[in-house]
C-alpha cells in the first residue's frame, strides 16, 4: 500500500498558521471588548452599591442630605464612565466585525483546501481498497490452484 501524500499539504498548513493567526486578534480585540463591558458591570455594582447606602440611611437623619447629594454626584460620574465604555465598545465593535470577517475568509480558504484534501485521501483509500482486494483475490486463486 503506497502512503497518502497530499500536493497541497503545504499551502493547507499556510492557510492553517493564517487562520491562526487571526484568530489570535479577533481574541485580542475580544479582550478588549470584554474589558470594556466589565468597565460597565463594575460601574452598574457601584452604583446599586450607592443606591442600597442611601436606602439603608434614615430619611431624618443629617447625614441623609449629605450623603444623598454626595451620592448622586458619585452616581452621575459612574454614569459618565459608562457612557464612555460604551462609546470605547461601540469603536472596538467595528474593528471586531472586521477581524471577524478577515477571520472568515481565512477559515473558508482552509476549509477548502481540506475539503480537496479530505476527497483525495477518500480516492486513497478506495485506491488502497481496491489493491488490497485484487491482492486478495490473487491469493485466493492461488490458494485454490493448490488445492
Amino acid at each position: 500500500m503506497k502512503k497518502f501524500d497530499f500536493k497541497l499539504e503545504p499551502l493547507y498548513k499556510y492557510r492553517k498558521n493564517i487562520e491562526k493567526e487571526k484568530q489570535a486578534l479577533v481574541a485580542e480585540v475580544s479582550a478588549e471588548y470584554n474589558k470594556e463591558q466589565m468597565g460597565i458591570d463594575n460601574c452598574i455594582a457601584k452604583i446599586n452599591d450607592s443606591i442600597h447606602i442611601v436606602d439603608s440611611i434614615e430619611e431624618s437623619s443629617d447625614d441623609y442630605m449629605n450623603m444623598a447629594l454626595y451620592l448622586g454626584d458619585y452616581i452621575s460620574a459612574l454614569s459618565s464612565q459608562i457612557i464612555i465604555h460604551q462609546d470605547n465598545m461601540a469603536t472596538i465593535e467595528v474593528e471586531l466585525k472586521k477581524r471577524q470577517e478577515v477571520l472568515s475568509e481565512a477559515t473558508r480558504a482552509r476549509r477548502a483546501v481540506e475539503i480537496l484534501k479530505e476527497k483525495k485521501l477518500l480516492e486513497h483509500k478506495k485506491e488502497n481498497q481496491k489493491l488490497e482486494q485484487a491482492n486478495l483475490d490473487d491469493w485466493k486463486r492461488e490458494y485454490i490452484n493448490k488445492y
